[in-house]
């Protein structure tokens, strides 16, 4: 059977809360969990805020790969803003080098977040992403694609290496507070002509 990609729909959300715990290696549901009220699981404020009809987390900012019906990844891409807005105050501190990073490219195609499940791995759903993600810069005139990925985080640099991605900047990011070592925040860019 053939992979395909889709747009996300509402019903997808736990697909995409599943993409980006994996894409951030845990560390964002770790946040989620920080976030939750007393009594709410983390994957809840996950699914809360992919519902949403707006926000970086939306499903409306979805796709979706997959082949006979099982969900074999995702990703989560928008427009960053073309003036970039000013860094708020509700960022927690450890996500700031991400938006620093975010803000050197205004108007691309930002990549926020991109998994493959595990038993979807080794079936080009990555590279079809990657493409889903070229062709929606490419519909909307975007000067580029980009995303931010951890230094750490070799298997992915190289994939995105492959796909003509190119390190434009990076940052320190220390995760240490959830746990992880702290490592260096990497802008990827793919320039369009």
């Amino acid at each position: 059977m053939p992979l395909t990609i889709r747009k996300s729909t509402p019903d997808d959300a736990p697909l995409l809360v599943r993409v980006v715990d994996l894409a951030s290696g845990g560390v964002v549901p770790r946040l989620w969990a920080e976030m939750a009220p007393k009594g709410t699981q983390a994957s809840e404020v996950g699914l809360s805020l992919v519902a949403k009809e707006s926000g970086e987390f939306s499903y409306r900012n979805g796709f979706v790969a997959e082949c006979d019906g099982t969900d074999l990844g995702g990703l989560i891409g928008y427009i960053l803003p073309t003036v970039p807005e000013p860094i708020g105050p509700d960022v927690p501190e450890e996500f700031v080098a991400i938006e620093e990073l975010a803000q050197l490219v205004p108007g691309h195609w930002y990549i926020n977040f991109m998994a493959t499940v595990p038993e979807g791995r080794r079936r080009g759903v990555g590279a079809a992403l990657l493409g889903e993600a070229e062709e929606q810069a490419r519909d909307h005139s975007c000067p580029g694609l980009a995303l931010i990925v951890a230094a750490s985080n070799e298997n992915a640099i190289s994939v995105y290496e492959r796909a003509g991605y190119i390190e434009r900047a990076r940052r320190p990011f220390d995760l240490s507070a959830f746990g992880e070592e702290p490592t260096q925040a990497i802008l990827m860019i793919k320039p369009l002509n």
